[in-house]
């Protein structure tokens, strides 16, 4: 399948870029945000990105919030333990090994599972994430590369994403569920736009502050008048400090001084600074669950770390199902393509995020309740555990399968071990011998007795 921009394509979209930030006002920000609550997403998306890109904030807890899942593992689990089970599982794992991803807006940005990943969490931001799948089914293979396109290429009037080839026009085309994938994430933008353009005026206000009254104003202050010598001498001394604002006080006390005004006390009750903090502090708790360098619990906020700990665990756990469950609705095109329409995916992907809690008790649970015969997956096991299956024809790490070292004998030939091992085989067939004479009927069991002891007395071969 051929690629969703040509390049003459994507020189033409750029030409028609611009930025919206230049324009930007209360009212245009309201208007964009109800627009995209209608449908109409141009607006909005393109004022997120250039947010997301410029602010200070913005451009670190994004980013943030999207590596937390990408970087993680991800493991193909299957549904039962029948062989379908298991070909589905290999055919997924080869599958997602052998995708690629592109954002098809700039093609320098290209990857594997990571970068697919990647991109899906854009979601968390601007609510939706589309990738055009390019499926290319080679010598009973199927593989895919997924190409990201940008939010602005899309309108939702009809409840459904659809596609707006020129980025430009009022409705788009159907996008046909084969071809498309498309994620829904929180739509953090929609609420941090709205700080952002606060913090936006306030840091103009503070900058205009700056520039006002930064620097300390010159007055002169002369008993003479303005057009006498004295006068006109002070005006030149005045001058002479080359400062934006000065002036000269005539018919004052006398003194002839010339003075240094400064703003006293105002700066320490301006409201700018106070807004453009509680702006940065809710932005990172809109991504990241919780500010742990500002939000104590002095500020009535619980204990810093333990609550930015079990907010952030709650946002990545969702994520990653979220990512999971998308890119489930992928592999049954996948499965249906190699094994027939009607076959239902026995296997699945899935992101694995550790689960915070205390490792060696739940060790110690898991081995208590084996012995006890309770069944586990051992899937399902690594999976809480944040560990992958491992791969075909990997090096597996194996339980110590030999006998402790007798300290009185550091040293044991080999007829030892083997007289050991001899030992063990035989208390093993002593006690199913038992268990065998205990179910024969009292008539047979004396003739079952002598026979053993035959067997017991004769050489070994």
């Amino acid at each position: 399948m051929a690629e969703l921009f040509s390049s003459a394509q994507s020189t033409h979209h750029r030409r028609l870029r611009f930025n919206p930030l230049r324009s930007l006002t209360g009212q245009s920000l309201a208007t964009a945000l109800d627009g995209f609550e209608a449908g109409d997403l141009r607006a909005a998306a393109l004022l997120w990105q250039s947010m997301c890109g410029r602010d200070d904030i913005l451009s670190v807890v994004r980013p943030k919030r999207e590596k937390a899942v990408s970087r993680r593992d991800w493991t193909v689990l299957t549904s039962d333990d029948s062989g379908a089970a298991k070909a589905h599982a290999k055919t997924l794992t080869d599958f997602w090994n052998g995708i690629r991803a592109v954002n098809a807006y700039d093609r320098n940005e290209r990857g594997g599972m990571s970068r697919l990943i990647r991109q899906m969490m854009e979601s968390a931001s601007y609510k939706y994430a589309a990738h055009h799948i390019a499926w290319k089914p080679m010598a009973g293979k199927l593989t895919a590369t997924f190409e990201y396109v940008p939010l602005w290429f899309f309108e939702n009037r009809t409840g459904e994403l659809r596609f707006v080839s020129d980025g430009m026009g009022y409705a788009g085309v159907e996008m046909p569920r084969n071809e498309w994938m498309v994620t829904v994430g929180d739509g953090l933008m929609i609420a941090a736009s709205i700080g952002y353009f606060a913090k936006r005026s306030a840091l103009a206000d503070w900058i205009t502050f700056s520039q006002d009254f930064g620097q300390p104003k010159v007055v002169g202050r002369t008993g003479q008048s303005a057009d006498s010598p004295g006068g006109e001498a002070m005006a030149d001394a005045v001058a002479q400090f080359g400062n934006d604002w000065r002036t000269v006080i005539f018919g004052d006390d006398g003194s002839g001084k010339i003075e240094l005004l400064t703003v006293n006390g105002s700066a320490s009750l301006l409201p700018m600074p106070a807004l453009i903090e509680r702006v940065d502090r809710r932005m990172t708790a809109l991504y990241r669950g919780a500010d742990l360098s500002t939000m104590s619990s002095s500020q009535g906020q619980g204990t810093g770390a333990s609550v930015q700990e079990g907010e952030t665990d709650i946002i990545e756990f969702d994520d990653a199902l979220t990512i999971s469950e998308t890119l489930n609705e992928v592999e049954r095109q996948v499965i249906a393509w190699h094994y027939g329409a009607n076959v239902t995916p026995r296997a699945y992907v899935r992101l694995l995020v550790p689960q915070r809690e205390d490792m060696k008790l739940l060790l110690e649970s898991i081995n208590t309740l084996v012995r006890l015969g309770a069944p586990f997956a051992v899937s399902e096991v690594l999976e809480r555990f944040g560990w992958s299956q491992p791969k075909a024809g990997a090096e597996l790490l194996m339980a110590r399968t030999t006998a402790p070292v007798d300290p009185a004998n550091p040293n044991p030939d080999t007829t030892t071990q083997t007289n050991s091992l001899s030992d063990a085989a035989e208390e093993r067939f002593l006690a199913g011998a038992a268990r065998l004479l205990a179910r024969c009927p009292e008539e047979a069991r004396t003739e079952l007795t002598e026979g053993l002891k035959t067997v017991l007395k004769a050489p070994q071969g």
